[in-house]
Protein backbone atom coordinates (compact mmCIF):
# COMPACT_ATOMS: atom_id res chain seq x y z
CA UNK A 1 0.00 0.00 0.00
CA UNK A 2 0.92 3.61 -0.33
CA UNK A 3 3.28 4.85 2.16
CA UNK A 4 4.00 7.61 4.06
CA UNK A 5 5.71 10.13 1.81
CA UNK A 6 6.51 13.93 1.48
CA UNK A 7 3.28 16.21 0.22
CA UNK A 8 2.48 19.43 -0.21
CA UNK A 9 -1.05 19.59 -1.30
CA UNK A 10 -2.70 21.57 -3.44
CA UNK A 11 -6.26 20.55 -2.72
CA UNK A 12 -6.91 20.22 0.99
CA UNK A 13 -9.14 17.21 1.27
CA UNK A 14 -9.32 17.29 4.76
CA UNK A 15 -11.88 20.39 4.22
CA UNK A 16 -13.55 18.38 1.42
CA UNK A 17 -17.47 17.82 2.31
CA UNK A 18 -17.25 13.94 2.33
CA UNK A 19 -20.66 13.12 0.47
CA UNK A 20 -21.05 10.05 2.84
CA UNK A 21 -19.94 10.84 6.37
CA UNK A 22 -21.01 8.04 7.72
CA UNK A 23 -21.18 4.41 6.91
CA UNK A 24 -23.06 3.58 3.94
CA UNK A 25 -24.63 0.48 2.47
CA UNK A 26 -23.77 1.04 -1.57
CA UNK A 27 -20.22 1.82 -3.31
CA UNK A 28 -20.07 5.09 -3.63
CA UNK A 29 -23.63 5.81 -2.20
CA UNK A 30 -24.51 4.37 -5.38
CA UNK A 31 -23.62 0.96 -6.11
CA UNK A 32 -24.92 -2.26 -4.55
CA UNK A 33 -22.90 -5.50 -4.94
CA UNK A 34 -24.55 -6.83 -8.31
CA UNK A 35 -24.32 -3.43 -9.57
CA UNK A 36 -20.65 -2.76 -8.96
CA UNK A 37 -20.03 -6.25 -10.30
CA UNK A 38 -21.83 -5.51 -13.27
CA UNK A 39 -20.26 -1.69 -14.08
CA UNK A 40 -16.87 -3.65 -14.15
CA UNK A 41 -17.84 -6.04 -16.17
CA UNK A 42 -19.04 -3.32 -18.80
CA UNK A 43 -15.83 -1.40 -18.17
CA UNK A 44 -13.80 -4.90 -19.25
CA UNK A 45 -12.12 -4.82 -16.07
CA UNK A 46 -13.18 -8.52 -15.10
CA UNK A 47 -12.77 -10.14 -18.95
CA UNK A 48 -9.32 -8.22 -19.25
CA UNK A 49 -8.53 -10.52 -15.54
CA UNK A 50 -9.79 -13.57 -17.06
CA UNK A 51 -7.59 -13.18 -20.29
CA UNK A 52 -4.94 -12.76 -17.65
CA UNK A 53 -5.46 -16.27 -16.29
CA UNK A 54 -7.62 -15.44 -13.73
CA UNK A 55 -10.71 -16.92 -14.03
CA UNK A 56 -12.06 -17.23 -10.97
CA UNK A 57 -12.22 -13.66 -8.78
CA UNK A 58 -13.19 -12.56 -5.55
CA UNK A 59 -14.29 -9.33 -4.98
CA UNK A 60 -14.12 -7.19 -1.59
CA UNK A 61 -15.72 -3.99 -0.74
CA UNK A 62 -15.24 -1.89 2.36
CA UNK A 63 -15.83 1.76 3.52
CA UNK A 64 -13.14 2.85 5.97
CA UNK A 65 -11.84 6.39 6.93
CA UNK A 66 -14.03 8.31 4.54
CA UNK A 67 -13.07 5.84 1.42
CA UNK A 68 -14.69 3.44 -0.75
CA UNK A 69 -12.12 0.13 -1.13
CA UNK A 70 -12.76 -2.48 -3.61
CA UNK A 71 -10.16 -4.86 -4.01
CA UNK A 72 -10.19 -8.32 -6.27
CA UNK A 73 -8.40 -10.98 -5.75
CA UNK A 74 -8.09 -14.23 -7.34
CA UNK A 75 -9.85 -16.68 -6.12
CA UNK A 76 -6.99 -19.12 -6.34
CA UNK A 77 -5.76 -17.77 -3.32
CA UNK A 78 -2.77 -15.42 -5.43
CA UNK A 79 0.00 -13.84 -2.85
CA UNK A 80 -1.25 -10.44 -3.91
CA UNK A 81 -3.99 -8.68 -4.64
CA UNK A 82 -4.72 -8.21 -8.85
CA UNK A 83 -6.89 -4.76 -8.24
CA UNK A 84 -6.70 -2.22 -5.51
CA UNK A 85 -8.89 0.92 -5.67
CA UNK A 86 -9.61 3.56 -2.78
CA UNK A 87 -11.72 6.14 -3.79
CA UNK A 88 -13.75 9.44 -2.46
CA UNK A 89 -15.65 12.34 -3.60
CA UNK A 90 -16.42 15.68 -2.23
CA UNK A 91 -16.09 19.31 -2.55
CA UNK A 92 -13.55 21.90 -1.40
CA UNK A 93 -12.88 25.94 -2.66
CA UNK A 94 -10.54 26.30 -5.44
CA UNK A 95 -7.34 26.05 -4.50
CA UNK A 96 -5.44 28.29 -7.06
CA UNK A 97 -5.65 31.70 -8.11
CA UNK A 98 -5.92 31.21 -12.00
CA UNK A 99 -9.46 28.71 -11.51
CA UNK A 100 -10.88 31.62 -9.51
CA UNK A 101 -9.95 34.06 -11.74
CA UNK A 102 -11.77 32.34 -14.48
CA UNK A 103 -14.41 31.74 -12.52
CA UNK A 104 -14.25 28.15 -10.58
CA UNK A 105 -14.58 28.88 -7.09
CA UNK A 106 -15.78 25.49 -5.81
CA UNK A 107 -14.46 22.20 -7.28
CA UNK A 108 -17.02 18.74 -7.10
CA UNK A 109 -14.67 16.03 -7.74
CA UNK A 110 -14.01 12.30 -7.86
CA UNK A 111 -11.01 11.11 -6.11
CA UNK A 112 -8.82 8.50 -6.62
CA UNK A 113 -6.64 7.98 -3.57
CA UNK A 114 -5.16 4.65 -4.22
CA UNK A 115 -5.07 2.56 -7.67
CA UNK A 116 -3.17 -0.42 -7.87
CA UNK A 117 -3.52 -3.11 -10.58
CA UNK A 118 -0.99 -6.07 -10.67
CA UNK A 119 -0.11 -9.63 -11.75
CA UNK A 120 1.25 -11.46 -8.97
CA UNK A 121 1.84 -14.71 -11.27
CA UNK A 122 4.16 -12.82 -14.13
CA UNK A 123 8.08 -11.15 -13.58
CA UNK A 124 9.83 -8.18 -14.41
CA UNK A 125 11.33 -8.60 -17.96
CA UNK A 126 14.19 -6.17 -19.41
CA UNK A 127 11.21 -4.87 -21.06
CA UNK A 128 9.24 -4.47 -18.37
CA UNK A 129 11.45 -3.54 -15.53
CA UNK A 130 10.38 -2.74 -12.22
CA UNK A 131 8.84 0.77 -11.22
CA UNK A 132 9.54 2.14 -8.29
CA UNK A 133 6.54 0.93 -5.64
CA UNK A 134 5.69 -2.51 -7.33
CA UNK A 135 5.54 -5.58 -6.40
CA UNK A 136 4.64 -7.07 -9.46
CA UNK A 137 4.28 -6.25 -13.22
CA UNK A 138 1.33 -4.50 -14.23
CA UNK A 139 -1.57 -5.91 -15.58
CA UNK A 140 -2.44 -3.00 -18.69
CA UNK A 141 -5.94 -2.53 -17.49
CA UNK A 142 -5.68 1.15 -16.13
CA UNK A 143 -7.00 2.92 -19.15
CA UNK A 144 -10.43 1.11 -19.17
CA UNK A 145 -11.23 1.48 -15.61
CA UNK A 146 -9.73 5.26 -15.70
CA UNK A 147 -12.54 5.19 -18.19
CA UNK A 148 -15.41 4.00 -16.18
CA UNK A 149 -14.14 6.53 -13.63
CA UNK A 150 -14.26 9.45 -16.43
CA UNK A 151 -18.10 7.92 -16.82
CA UNK A 152 -18.76 7.80 -13.10
CA UNK A 153 -17.71 11.03 -12.79
CA UNK A 154 -19.46 12.73 -16.10
CA UNK A 155 -22.95 11.01 -15.09
CA UNK A 156 -22.79 12.48 -11.66
CA UNK A 157 -21.87 16.50 -12.57
CA UNK A 158 -18.17 16.59 -11.16
CA UNK A 159 -15.86 19.48 -12.46
CA UNK A 160 -13.05 16.45 -12.84
CA UNK A 161 -11.56 13.40 -11.62
CA UNK A 162 -8.44 13.68 -9.43
CA UNK A 163 -5.88 11.56 -8.57
CA UNK A 164 -2.36 12.14 -6.54
CA UNK A 165 0.91 10.29 -8.14
CA UNK A 166 2.73 9.06 -6.12
CA UNK A 167 5.88 8.70 -8.21
CA UNK A 168 7.30 10.25 -11.07
CA UNK A 169 6.00 7.94 -13.59
CA UNK A 170 2.41 8.01 -12.02
CA UNK A 171 2.60 11.35 -13.39
CA UNK A 172 3.92 10.83 -16.63
CA UNK A 173 1.29 7.87 -17.61
CA UNK A 174 -1.45 10.23 -16.17
CA UNK A 175 -0.22 13.22 -18.04
CA UNK A 176 -1.82 12.06 -21.50
CA UNK A 177 -5.30 13.25 -19.82
CA UNK A 178 -4.08 14.52 -16.23
CA UNK A 179 -2.76 18.23 -15.67
CA UNK A 180 -1.39 19.34 -12.15
CA UNK A 181 -3.86 21.59 -10.26
CA UNK A 182 -0.86 23.68 -9.36
CA UNK A 183 0.79 25.16 -12.52
CA UNK A 184 3.92 25.94 -10.96
CA UNK A 185 4.05 21.68 -10.24
CA UNK A 186 2.94 21.31 -13.79
CA UNK A 187 5.82 23.54 -15.01
CA UNK A 188 8.01 21.37 -13.41
CA UNK A 189 6.75 18.33 -14.10
CA UNK A 190 6.94 19.61 -18.16
CA UNK A 191 10.91 20.92 -17.06
CA UNK A 192 11.60 17.53 -15.98
CA UNK A 193 9.97 15.36 -18.98
CA UNK A 194 12.03 17.72 -21.25
CA UNK A 195 15.18 16.84 -19.22
CA UNK A 196 14.91 13.11 -18.49
CA UNK A 197 13.33 12.95 -21.96
CA UNK A 198 16.35 10.42 -23.26
CA UNK A 199 16.22 7.98 -20.07
CA UNK A 200 13.87 5.48 -19.90
CA UNK A 201 10.51 6.24 -17.77
CA UNK A 202 11.57 3.39 -15.05
CA UNK A 203 15.22 4.30 -15.01
CA UNK A 204 14.16 8.20 -14.38
CA UNK A 205 11.48 7.02 -12.24
CA UNK A 206 13.92 5.25 -9.76
CA UNK A 207 16.88 7.72 -10.38
CA UNK A 208 13.93 10.68 -8.97
CA UNK A 209 13.45 8.46 -5.75
CA UNK A 210 17.19 7.94 -4.96
CA UNK A 211 18.05 11.39 -5.49
CA UNK A 212 20.26 11.29 -8.28
CA UNK A 213 18.31 14.10 -10.73
CA UNK A 214 19.57 17.24 -9.24
CA UNK A 215 17.90 20.83 -10.17
CA UNK A 216 20.85 23.12 -11.53
CA UNK A 217 22.43 25.77 -10.99
CA UNK A 218 23.44 24.60 -7.31
CA UNK A 219 22.87 20.45 -8.00
CA UNK A 220 20.23 20.02 -5.10
CA UNK A 221 18.34 16.11 -4.82
CA UNK A 222 15.03 17.03 -6.48
CA UNK A 223 12.45 15.65 -3.95
CA UNK A 224 9.16 14.21 -5.75
CA UNK A 225 6.55 15.54 -3.57
CA UNK A 226 3.02 14.05 -4.56
CA UNK A 227 0.44 16.72 -5.91
CA UNK A 228 -3.35 16.67 -7.22
CA UNK A 229 -3.81 16.11 -11.10
CA UNK A 230 -7.27 16.47 -12.77
CA UNK A 231 -8.71 15.87 -15.64
CA UNK A 232 -11.41 18.45 -16.42
CA UNK A 233 -15.66 17.16 -16.85
CA UNK A 234 -16.84 19.91 -17.31
CA UNK A 235 -16.30 22.78 -19.52
CA UNK A 236 -15.47 25.67 -16.67
CA UNK A 237 -12.33 23.48 -15.30
CA UNK A 238 -10.91 22.64 -18.71
CA UNK A 239 -11.50 26.66 -19.82
CA UNK A 240 -9.37 27.22 -16.53
CA UNK A 241 -6.56 24.51 -17.41
CA UNK A 242 -6.42 26.26 -20.90
CA UNK A 243 -6.54 29.67 -19.81
CA UNK A 244 -3.98 32.45 -20.26
CA UNK A 245 -2.91 32.57 -17.02
CA UNK A 246 -2.62 28.72 -16.29
CA UNK A 247 -0.77 28.25 -19.27
CA UNK A 248 1.61 30.96 -18.57
CA UNK A 249 2.36 30.34 -15.26
CA UNK A 250 3.08 26.81 -16.44
CA UNK A 251 5.67 27.98 -19.17
CA UNK A 252 7.62 30.30 -16.54
CA UNK A 253 7.81 27.67 -14.47
CA UNK A 254 9.08 25.03 -16.86
CA UNK A 255 11.23 27.73 -18.88
CA UNK A 256 12.62 28.82 -15.19
CA UNK A 257 14.47 25.73 -14.53
CA UNK A 258 16.99 23.35 -15.64
CA UNK A 259 17.15 19.27 -14.11
CA UNK A 260 20.16 16.81 -14.46
CA UNK A 261 20.72 12.95 -13.84
CA UNK A 262 23.26 12.47 -11.42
Amino acid sequence: MRSARRRSPFVDLRSAEILTPEMPRLFLGRFDESALRQELDQAGVLDGLRERGYPELSLHTEYLAGEHRRRIDAASGAASSLVELRLAEGTTLAPEPVFRACGVDVLSFLSIHWLSLQDPARGFTPDRPRLPGQRHPGLGLVRPLIRRLLHWGTEWGKDGLLNLPEYYHNAVFYSAIFKFVDPVRQGRFEALQRDLKLVHVAQASSAVEQGRVVEEPWGAPLQWEPGEMITPLLEPVRLCLESREYLSAVARARDGVRFRLR
